[in-house]
């Protein structure tokens, strides 16, 4: 059964590392939370597109920006390839591993989670929180066992990723660990998480990849964002503009991030309006165009 509402904890205002977001990622955040697309296990739906047209003004590149800052901060682990974005530290707070039903639908629904990376995650999490309450949970003096659970031995036992210490590998079979995403630093008290971010270029004797279009999945990672924000850039509108420049002139790259690392290096910062950020207007929307044509 779908679930229709959510456990929002009013303590989260107390979290320093809550309060120093911005207010998009804290209403991306909170969108998550409420998205009748979220799951027993903290996983909802991660499409730009869809979460932009749920508020006036937002566009899904804002969408990938508010998501870089959760991520940093360990509040959001995003899947791109699998379109799946987690809520890391649901388990902890939700409440749902008071619940002997809820507890097994979420055991159920976890093995429908396309993304090892997020399996991986939730699997860290749930050890954390066994060695912190190997008896289970109680509430008001009652109980149960909640890891005897049926399939609670598998979610154990997949290959964990700790994400706010990715050189850490406390997985049983380290070779299984999959892609390595960095992230931002959070809090334990707080949800949160971290995603796949792709370094911005590639490794030193990295095999050689085959040239691609731009990948219609293509967002900036939080070292553009970081890199952006050094250098005064807007990241979603040059984001909007790289794009464009990659589809009228048809480019093909093997290395997109390394690519728009190139062009974040060659943009020139843009003096912005008061206020939050509008979206551009069809005047900066042209000048845009014509700029990116020029770069071709």
């Amino acid at each position: 059964m779908p679930r229709d509402r959510a456990n929002l904890r009013t303590d989260l205002w107390a979290d320093a590392s809550w309060r120093s977001l911005t207010y998009g990622a804290q209403w991306l955040y909170q969108h998550i939370l409420t998205t009748s697309t979220l799951n027993a296990c903290g996983v909802a739906d991660w499409r730009t597109v869809r979460i932009a047209a749920m508020s006036v003004n937002v566009t899904p590149a804002l969408v990938e920006e508010f998501a870089a800052e959760l991520e940093r901060e360990h509040f959001l682990v995003v899947d791109r390839e699998t379109e799946e974005a987690l809520v890391r530290s649901f388990f902890r707070h939700d409440g749902i591993l008071l619940q002997p039903n809820p507890m097994k639908g979420a055991l159920r629904q976890f093995a429908g989670i396309a993304s090892s990376l997020i399996r991986g995650v939730i699997a860290h999490e749930m050890n954390r929180l066994q060695q912190e309450n190997p008896n289970g949970f109680s509430k008001d003096g009652h109980g149960f066992n909640v890891w005897a659970l049926e399939g609670m031995r598998t979610l154990l036992g997949t290959p964990q990723i700790d994400v706010k210490n990715p050189s850490v590998d406390p997985s049983p079979n380290p070779s299984d660990k999959g892609t390595e995403n960095p992230s931002a630093k959070g809090s334990d008290t707080s949800t949160s998480t971290a995603t796949t971010t792709e370094a911005s270029l590639p490794a030193e004797g990295e095999a050689k990849k085959r040239s691609t279009r731009l990948p219609s999945s293509w967002a900036p990672t939080a070292s553009h964002l970081d890199y952006a924000r050094e250098k005064s850039l807007d990241v979603a509108a040059e984001a909007d503009a790289f794009r464009l420049h990659a589809e009228t002139h048809d480019r093909h790259a093997a290395q997109w991030n390394s690519a728009f690392t190139t062009w974040l290096k060659k943009a020139k910062p843009r003096q912005q309006a008061a206020g939050p950020r509008q979206g551009m207007t069809p005047d900066e929307m042209r000048r845009r165009r014509e700029e990116a044509m020029r770069r071709g």
